[in-house]
This record gives C-alpha cells, structure tokens and sequence, in this order.
C-alpha cells in the first residue's frame, strides 16, 4: 500500500488535523513512526497543554480547515508557542475526505485535514497577531449584526404591509430612520394612526394622513393586537442591533488610528476603517504570502491554466480561496469605479474588450490587490511614525 508518509515532503515531521466544532476539537495525529491517534477535546483553555504534551512544536505541522468561529484562541496560542499551522480550503479538504473513504465524520475530517500536509506542501500559513485577532472578531461580529439586522427590517416590513397595506411606504421615504421607527412603534396598526388623527396629521403631514383615511381601518381582534406587538418588538430588537453595531464601528475606528497596517490601507481611496480592518482580518500577517501572485490566488481573483489533451490553454476560475475577502475587494472595486477615474476606465476598457460584469470586476480586484499587497509589504515609513 502507499505510505503517505514515507513518501512525506515533511519527513520526519509529526501531522496534526484539527477539525473544529461548537463545543469539542477532533485532532487527528499522524506520526512517520506510529500509528494514527485520534483525540477528541473538549473546547477548553486547557486544550493547549493537551496537544503541547503530545507533540513538539518543532517537529510539528499542524492544518486546519477554518478557524473563524471556533477555536480561534486556541490557534492563537498554538502560534505563540512556535507551532506551524496550515490553512486548508473547504474545498480541498472535503475531496480529500472522499478519496479515501465514502464515510462521513469529524474524525475522518480532521484525518483528511493531517494528509493534506502530506500531499500539499503550499498550503497557506496561518499567521496573526492579537491585535489581527481583535479585529477578526469586531469585523465579523459587525457583518453578522448588519446581517442580522436586514434580516428584522424585512420581518418590519412585512409585518408594516399587513397592518398598514403597502401605502406605509409613502409614508417615511427610510423605514430605517429614527422618525419612521418612533411613529411606528406608537401607531404599529392603521387603525392606531387613524384614532389620533390629530397627532398623526401633525408628524406626517395632512395630505399622508387623508391617504390613510382613504384606505380606512381593519376590524380590530385578537389577531391585530398580536400584530402591535410584533411590531412593537421588532422595533426593540433593530434598535438594539444598531446600537451594538454602532459601538463594534466605534471600536473598529479606535484601533484603525493606532494600527500601522490600518493607517497605511486608508491612505488609499475608497478604503476607511471599516473595510480596511475586513481586509487586515482576513489577509492576516502579509509575510505568509512571498508574492502578490500568492495574494492573488487566496483572494480568488487571479485565474489558473487548464488544459486537457491537445486542447489548447484556457483560463479557469479558481474554486479555492478566501469568500470573505473576496467579498470584501468586490465592494472595494466597486467603490473604486464610483470615486477613481482610472479605476472606472479600467472596468469600461474591460467590458468593450468583450469581458462581462463580473470578469471585468475580478481584473479590477486583481489591480487592487496587487496595489494593496504593495502598501502593506513595502510601507512608506513617514506613515509608521
């Protein structure tokens, strides 16, 4: 049978998989010279020690395939005890699990994960200090709560039609606004609106309050005072989502004037604090990537050579990279075609020469990213002062 391990580029070198979930880490260990040890741990500060005891952080490669939700404290001490930890892509991980067996688990992950150390000696390192680490979490905690927050809008919204008919939208041009949020918490329905016409006439305006008039009012029940206090606590909950979001910005904002990184990225326009600190918490220490073709590839905007038989060479777009932060550069180029005239010149010269919306965007990512792997490599020192 083939020895994976035998035929290792690592050689002697001990391959740890980690496989990560809510509540345990799967670790899979495979040694040149003994037989592959599984271990399941329970998400702990003590998780460290545990792997510290069984390896030697010289001889020892560890691959992991995400650390955005889980275990990210625990890789973070794993590097600051001398560990090299390998960034596996989702993608590569689940063909490898299939390759070898069509049973699926955390086990048999976190095993594919470790011979992906064998047969992939390019694989990204994981690298990042505490300061990358804060960022992560406010910046991605920030995205969730925007998402979040969309997510109770549309619930408002639907909840607005029923008890108000689409004419609530002629209302407030914002649903969102302040002005909007405080009528419709104190008049959630239209029967609500049309008993205190008075009041009503005064925030919104005679000729929006005749409109209402004209629709006239539901027959009120049970089923109307359950929509008031849906409404009514949709309206709570949005307004606690902002405020949160409001202050994980502020945050944001504060480490962006003390980051060197940070204050280098917004000297580029179309680049504030906010979309610098996604980028930075994404792209990680610039150092683990040799080349701006390195970046390129993780970012998924630089295409690979595909050729088969005598067919002739052809551009394919990549399936192993980073959605988050090419997520990120999309909206950055998109910014860029509206404040930078050579960006957007870029973009039309692109689409003339026959290339579509989102071909003619990826090359323009591609400019960008090399401009900002630059930035960040070769840093002007007037801006680290």
């Amino acid at each position: 049978m083939f020895d994976l391990r035998k035929e290792s580029p690592n050689g002697e070198r001990t391959a740890v998989g980690i496989d990560p979930c809510s509540e345990f880490l799967q670790l899979a260990i495979l040694s040149p010279k003994c037989e592959p040890e599984f271990k399941k741990l329970p998400l702990s500060p003590s998780i460290t020690e545990e792997i510290v005891k069984s390896t030697d952080p010289a001889k020892t490669q560890i691959a992991i395939e995400s650390y955005g939700s889980y275990g990210k404290l625990f890789i973070f001490e794993l590097l600051k005890r001398g560990y090299d930890i390998r960034e596996v892509n989702p993608h590569v991980s689940k063909k490898l699990a299939g390759l070898y067996r069509e049973e699926h688990s955390d086990l048999r992950d976190a095993e594919s994960l470790a011979k992906a150390l064998f047969l992939i000696p390019d694989l990204p390192k994981v690298s990042f200090s505490e300061r990358k680490l804060w960022l992560s979490k406010l910046s991605r905690s920030r995205k969730k709560m925007i998402k979040d927050l969309n997510g109770y809008l549309n619930r408002l919204h639907r909840a607005l039609v029923e008890s108000y008919g689409v004419i609530y939208k002629k209302l407030f041009k914002i649903l969102f606004s302040k002005k909007a949020l405080s009528f419709f918490e104190s008049y959630p329905t239209i029967n609500d609106a049309l008993s205190r016409k008075r009041e009503v006439t005064k925030l919104i305006g005679k000729a929006k309050c005749d409109l209402l008039l004209q629709l006239g009012q539901w027959e009120d029940g049970f089923y109307l005072e359950t929509l008031r206090m849906e409404i009514r606590s949709l309206i709570e909950i949005i307004r606690a989502i902002d405020k949160v979001k409001k202050e994980l910005a502020k945050r944001i904002e504060e480490i962006g004037e003390e980051d060197k990184e940070m204050k280098i990225l917004k000297t580029f326009p179309g680049i504030d604090s906010l979309t610098g600190a996604a980028l930075l918490s994404e792209i990680g220490d610039i150092e683990r990537f040799g080349r701006e073709s390195s970046l390129s590839s993780y970012c998924g905007v630089s295409p690979v050579r595909w050729q088969s038989g005598t067919g002739r060479i052809r551009s394919k777009r990549r399936k192993r990279f980073s959605r988050r932060l090419r997520g990120t550069l999309y909206f950055i180029s998109l910014s860029q075609i509206r404040i930078n005239p050579e960006s957007n010149k870029y973009y039309w010269r692109k689409r003339r020469e026959g290339k579509t919306h989102w071909q003619a965007m990826n090359a323009l990512s591609r400019q960008l990213i090399k401009i900002i792997y630059y930035m960040l490599k070769n840093p002007i020192k007037d801006l680290l002062l």
